[in-house]
């Protein structure tokens, strides 16, 4: 029987029938499928997820869960959470190189730091990532992200692939250097995701 802790999920943006940046998920769980139970054999999320109706220009969240088979998969409309505030968190033994769906070490060091609306882990002096979505700061000419994040997300690496953003290490003491940050991630694109100022970054 497969452990709760052990399930992997996938987070998929649809707008009008199409599941957006499929090509990304598709390569993230086949790789996760690879390096964690040694399945070769290639899943394509477009030949596996029935689409249903879904009301016109509604952004929905698709979610996969899975492990050694598809477990469920579950549309629902989706709603950006407000962020307005970080607050910098240091957790060098924080680990999440899989997207799984047991996020309960990151759901507790959230909770226990309820001084802004998320968290900036660092780790080793590094910026790594919020709870739920990878980081981008403006230094005034560019969007750069930390060259270490807990997750290498999909919109992260498109974004790469694209020459949107730049990857580059950051040291939590580099922030000063930058005007604003952002949050990405399948859900959420560059450009709606909100600015938030360096003024409401908290220590």
């Amino acid at each position: 029987m497969i452990k709760f802790m052990s399930l992997l999920f996938e987070s998929i943006k649809v707008i009008n029938g199409q599941m957006l940046c499929i090509g990304y998920h598709n390569q993230r769980i086949n790789r996760a499928r690879c390096q964690l139970l040694g399945q070769s054999e290639r899943w394509d999320l477009l030949t596996m997820v029935t689409v249903p109706e879904l009301p016109y220009n509604q952004v929905c969240k698709c979610k996969i869960v899975y492990f050694g088979q598809l477990i469920s998969v579950d549309f629902q409309p989706y709603i950006m959470r407000p962020l307005h505030s970080l607050k910098l968190v240091e957790c060098n033994d924080l680990k999440y190189d899989y997207k799984y769906l047991g996020r309960s070490q990151l759901e507790q060091i959230k909770t226990s730091n309820p001084q802004a609306d998320d968290i900036i882990i660092v780790r080793h002096g590094l910026i790594t990532d919020c709870s739920y979505a990878n980081l981008v700061f403006f230094d005034g000419e560019k969007w750069i992200t930390p060259a270490t994040p807990l997750l290498k997300g999909t919109k992260r690496q498109k974004y790469i692939d694209d020459q949107m953003i730049v990857e580059n290490e950051i040291k939590a003491s580099d922030l000063k250097y930058f005007s604003k940050t952002r949050i990405i991630n399948a859900m959420i694109d560059l450009d709606e995701s909100p600015d938030i100022l360096m003024k409401n970054i908290f220590v």
